[in-house]
């Protein structure tokens, strides 16, 4: 999964670079090795029927997307929110969060947001630097003196995935890593890793930049970076149904790549890895309406400084992507920014072994969308396309334009 991946459409355009892959997948397989046409599963529980909603108006429009995908892509059960400064326009779930009791998939309905809580952490170290407890542009070294980081790495190297820091879920890993991963095992395997290129020279996409970040946030708060999250983060911007541990009431992993049984064909029962294996970089749980309400708190200034704002939305100047080197970083701290509909538009997306998500605001009013699924969306970014229908759907359409 780690093959450049374009959505185009006539007058919007969102377009990644060769190695701009958002997701915790270490060994991701390409679509066309997935049997999505496996239905067993998917034909456990009765089919749900969505109420007719009058044509053309916002609930139709996303219906409509939320269909097509479920059966395009063999999902279990999605749920969409589509917002507007914090303010619910209309939030749906689809199909079930476990197919073996036939439970619906509910706005409320807690699903792995992979690589989306690279914002949490991103933010969480901005709060620290505006505490003066740290600085961005200092070396890592100074804040894990215990391990032997390059002394060019720097905090904002890792905010940006600058660092050249190898990716650690692409490391070897023990037979039971599943079950969890002790953070000093890790950290001796980043810096034990040779460096992709320079710190700073480029951008390359790698899971151990907010691994790392994780453990400076621990190290200088002197406490565990859940316990940090709850309390800096979840709890100021109001997040009830965001954790960093599963809740009960999350909805069953499913998978077609990654099944609990090997060599399952199709769609099959999926894994879900100790917290501790993800960490900083991929662990947290969350609803679209709380990752909703996350991308307010985060535009209004209730997370981070106003001020800090516009450093955590803006990628590195003249900074090329490591395999494109006229290709310039859209990755700012945690988020991508890019320009859609003439606009700023910034996001992220998540993928973890069982399932996939992606959250993603407008800067100008904080019209926001955000998608979770139960299931290893295969695809080149998971739900980029479904962001991207989802966007030219209501933005381009003369009844829905207005509220985009």
């Amino acid at each position: 999964m780690f093959p450049g991946h374009s959505v185009r459409s006539p007058r919007i355009t969102f377009s990644l670079s060769a190695l701009l892959t958002l997701t915790l997948c270490a060994a991701c397989n390409d679509e066309k090795q997935i049997n999505i046409g496996s239905k067993t599963l998917l034909d456990s529980c009765p089919t749900i029927s969505i109420p007719t909603r009058p044509a053309g108006s916002l609930p139709a429009v996303v219906d409509g997307v939320a269909t097509k995908t479920l059966k395009e892509k063999g999902l279990p059960g999605m749920a969409i929110a589509i917002a507007k400064d914090g303010v619910l326009l209309y939030a749906q779930g689809y199909g079930y969060a476990d197919l073996k009791s036939c439970i619906r998939t509910g706005v409320d309905t807690p699903y792995a947001i992979g690589s989306v809580t690279k914002q949490f952490t991103a933010a969480a170290i901005l709060q620290l630097q505006d505490a003066g407890k740290v600085s961005l542009d200092s070396p890592v070294i100074r804040y894990l003196p215990t391990y032997a980081f390059d002394p060019r790495i720097t905090l904002r190297m890792l905010l940006n995935q600058t660092s050249g820091l190898a990716d650690y879920l692409e490391f070897p890993k023990p037979a039971d890593w599943l079950k969890g991963l002790p953070q000093s095992l890790v950290l001796n395997a980043i810096i034990q890793a040779p460096l992709s290129f320079a710190p700073g020279a480029a951008f390359e996409y790698s899971n151990s930049n907010y691994f790392v970040l994780g453990a400076v946030i621990e190290s200088v708060t002197s406490a565990p970076y859940a316990d940090y999250v709850a309390a800096k983060l979840l709890q100021p911007a109001f997040l009830t149904l965001t954790s960093y541990q599963p809740p009960l009431r999350a909805a069953k992993p499913y998978s077609y790549a990654n099944p609990a049984v090997p060599g399952t064909k199709g769609l099959a029962v999926g894994m879900v890895p100790d917290a501790s294996s993800y960490f900083a970089t991929g662990a947290l749980w969350s609803t679209v309406a709380d990752l909703a309400t996350w991308n307010a708190a985060l535009r209004q200034g209730k997370i981070i400084s106003p001020r800090l704002w516009p450093t955590m939305t803006t990628p590195p100047t003249g900074v090329p992507n490591s395999q494109n080197a006229a290709e310039p970083s859209a990755y700012a701290m945690g988020l991508i920014a890019q320009p859609v509909l003439g606009r700023k538009f910034v996001w992220h997306n998540g993928q973890s072994l069982a399932y996939s998500s992606f959250s993603g605001q407008f800067l100008d009013n904080g019209f926001s969308i955000s998608i979770v699924t139960n299931v290893d969306v295969q695809d080149d970014t998971p739900l980029l396309d479904v962001a991207d229908d989802l966007i030219r759907s209501i933005c381009l359409s003369s009844t829905t334009a207005g509220i985009c």
